[in-house]
């Protein structure tokens, strides 16, 4: 049985879109889609609404129920089945996930420049989940390339680089895309200052050029399993935040990995700075 594809649903336009993204790329992988909504209920936190628990539950069913057949419409050839469980909605998404092979989560943007505005369910998720948590917004759906760019953020580590790398040649093979694998740089300073970096630099002719090198090298095995797959290496100087916000503009999906911390929901700089201002949907991606 393939590991399925999670998205929330809310009983939001957003998490409707996410939905329809989620059909899409199970189609694509040929893997059921799971809707999933959890809800804490009102009733036992005040004597007023103690006899409304059943009314709560069937208006959740209902909201679900409603998710369930816009899906079958639009995506008739996907097997799809809906979720409703008793639970708070962050810790449901991010359990279901250890057995998903993605969570989609619809989120909202408030202004031109304001980037995801996400609830603390996301901020939950993303920085809980164990598979990869692709985050859709309206605007970044609405008026995608489908023939765009997978763009993915190569991090410098290798194994941070292989999740992210994994994930990203996977979805540009089932799309049928060029994948963009971009490293950005800048020049050490006083506080990252580091002796091996800058001998082999001395010795290829410059910081980029070690940089080249080092993606090509990571790439290399990829390549390989990949063969189908095109790939546009792109390095770059400059803060890899805002390399990668100026080239989503052009790709269908931007892939970021994060780092998961549960305590204060941090989930790097990198992935923060994209969620903010990348006009893409992005998939972060657990790099540890």
């Amino acid at each position: 049985m393939p590991q399925p594809i999670i998205a929330g649903i809310d009983g939001t336009s957003d998490s409707l879109l996410a939905a329809g993204w989620a059909a899409g790329e199970a189609r694509r992988l040929r893997t059921p889609l799971v809707l999933l909504h959890g809800y804490t209920p009102l009733a036992g936190t005040s004597r007023l609404l103690a006899g409304d628990a059943d009314l709560e539950h069937r208006a959740a069913g209902r909201l679900l129920d409603g998710a369930l057949a816009w899906v079958r419409e639009h995506y008739d050839d996907v097997e799809v089945s809906a979720d409703l469980a008793v639970r708070p909605e962050a810790e449901l998404l991010t359990e279901r996930g250890r057995e998903a092979q993605m969570i989609v989560l619809g989120s909202r943007r408030p202004g031109p420049v304001a980037g995801f505005l996400l609830r603390s369910v996301g901020l939950r998720v993303l920085s809980q989940a164990v598979c990869p948590v692709v985050m859709i917004r309206g605007g970044a759906v609405h008026h995608r390339p489908q023939d765009g760019e997978v763009t993915a953020g190569v991090p410098r580590q290798e194994e941070e680089a292989e999740a992210v790398l994994d994930f990203a040649f996977r979805t540009a093979a089932t799309r049928s895309a060029p994948l963009r694998a971009v490293r950005a740089w800048t020049p050490p300073t006083a506080f990252t200052y580091e002796p091996e970096l800058v001998r082999r630099a001395d010795e290829r002719g410059g910081l980029e050029a070690v940089h080249r090198h080092d993606l090509a090298a990571l790439l290399e095995p990829w390549r390989r399993r990949h063969p189908g797959v095109t790939v546009i290496e792109h390095v770059e100087p400059g803060p890899a935040s805002e390399v990668l916000v100026a080239l989503a503009s052009s790709a269908q999906l931007l892939v970021v990995g994060r780092r998961g911390d549960p305590v204060n929901r941090y989930v790097g700089h990198v992935a923060h700075a994209t969620l903010h201002f990348a006009d893409a949907p992005i998939a972060l991606v657990p790099t540890r």
